[in-house]
């Protein structure tokens, strides 16, 4: 992989958008799709693109013919996000497990008494450590993530 591609697709995870790096089976050459762009050492054909984002959208990598070549779609998505309302017992053990299987964790509740980082190590809490409110907070400024 060329050093601008990497750093593109470093970019895009650090930003938490989803990208698609494509690559060339018979020529090895590679192409980060995102969402309204495409960069890289090959321009995908316009009638490809959507199979490229239908595989971003499903979030599933795989081998796809295209014409007369083979491409690999190796799909890169943020990790999907879980907002937990309430740092309660039950909630103690779910952050942990929700972290371990790729969930980007959050866990809400302004009684600091209960979200604290001895209960909840590793996890952000009340939005990057501010105190919050209870919700609306959480789903007007960090919304589910969507399929």
């Amino acid at each position: 992989m060329r050093r601008r591609l990497f750093d593109a697709l470093r970019r895009a995870q650090a930003e938490k958008r989803a990208v698609a790096l494509v690559t060339d089976l018979g020529t090895g050459l590679q192409t980060l799709v995102h969402a309204d762009a495409q960069e890289g050492d090959v321009a995908l054909e316009d009638e490809f693109l959507p199979q490229v984002r239908d595989a971003i959208r499903r979030d599933r990598s795989g081998i796809v013919e295209f014409y007369e070549g083979r491409f690999f779609i190796q799909v890169q998505n943020p990790p999907l996000r879980l907002i937990i309302i309430g740092a309660v017992h039950i909630a103690q053990a779910l952050a942990p497990m929700a972290a371990l299987a790729g969930y980007d964790v959050t866990v809400v509740d302004p009684r600091r008494a209960f979200a604290t980082d001895a209960r909840f190590p590793a996890i952000t809490l009340n939005g990057s450590g501010r105190m919050t409110p209870w919700p609306p907070w959480p789903l007007t400024t960090a919304p589910p993530s969507s399929l």
